[in-house]
């Protein structure tokens, strides 16, 4: 299968090109930096202009600026899903495949709730609020310029990887060193996304891409995991058995009080569980950590 990838050179997508590429499927990247047509790299521009050799069964749009965007980056972000769907087109392919976030709904709370693909769309921070802004594009120009699309919308990904922020956890559990946390640690609910059940999902779209029908779905394990089952998880991965020092609990009591140590909490120990029910319903998945 012939499939244009934009995005190509984060953390995902490089990934994805070169499973895909082992799989013997034809990788045509599209960069906004970037142009090497020995390596099947097109900039936007050419894409539009030179009309290169290759019509795309499907496009993978993974490209994003980054996850921490300013006001000022949205419009840029909007733009970017806008000139994908350009190129999708002047390849003459009718399937994207666009990668969302769960920062659509907002972000981690003390409260607990299961979010679902029909609850309210509420994000926080730029980057959720360009996220929702490109979902609504698409829907609109599919609708205009008659292509279908799935958006998947992500959690963090739960990968040993330099580039990935978990990363860095991994790093930190590696060195075998005592982890101090909180009691809270242990009741809070996150959902994240392991690589390979992103890459098992999206063979399966493009094994068949009439599941490219239109919907919108959530991209994640179905199991939340607490952040000290984090810790923990992430040391079996790495063949450490991490030790959790619990801290008093007064302690995170007071640090409630305090706007910034409370913003720290939350984004420390606070719950984003969502669902991935109806990705189930779409798709026969194994999603074990």
């Amino acid at each position: 299968m012939n499939i244009a990838l934009t995005g190509s050179s984060g953390l995902i997508g490089s990934l994805l090109a070169e499973d895909l590429k082992k799989m013997g499927h034809k990788i045509l990247c599209i960069s906004s930096s970037q142009s090497s047509h020995e390596s099947n790299i097109f900039l936007y521009d050419e894409i539009l202009s030179e009309n290169p050799p290759f019509q795309a069964d499907c496009l993978l749009h993974l490209a994003s600026q980054n996850s921490e965007l300013m006001s000022s980056d949205i419009n840029k972000e909007v733009s970017i899903s806008k000139k994908a769907i350009d190129c999708m087109m002047a390849l003459g392919c009718k399937k994207i495949i666009f990668f969302s976030s769960i920062k659509v709904y907002g972000d981690n709370s003390f409260e607990y709730k299961q979010i679902e693909e029909d609850s309210n769309l509420e994000p926080t921070c730029f980057y959720g609020t360009a996220k929702k802004k490109c979902e609504a594009v698409i829907g609109k120009l599919a609708a205009e310029k008659d292509f279908n699309f799935t958006i998947f919308r992500l959690p963090p990904l739960l990968i040993n990887h330099p580039k990935s922020n978990i990363g860095k956890m991994f790093q930190l559990a590696n060195k075998g060193y005592p982890i101090p946390s909180f009691k809270a640690g242990d009741s809070n609910l996150r959902s994240f996304l392991p690589y390979s059940l992103l890459k098992q999902v999206i063979i399966l779209s493009i094994n068949d891409t009439s599941k490219i029908n239109n919907k919108i779905l959530n991209l994640t394990n179905s199991k939340p995991i607490s952040t000290n089952g984090l810790f923990k998880l992430i040391g079996d991965k790495v063949g450490k058995n991490i030790k959790i020092i619990y801290l008093p609990n007064f302690i995170f009591n007071i640090m409630r009080r305090v706007a910034k140590l409370e913003f720290l909490l939350c984004r420390l120990y606070g719950n984003f569980h969502i669902s991935n029910a109806k990705l189930k319903q779409e798709f026969i998945i194994s999603d074990e950590y």
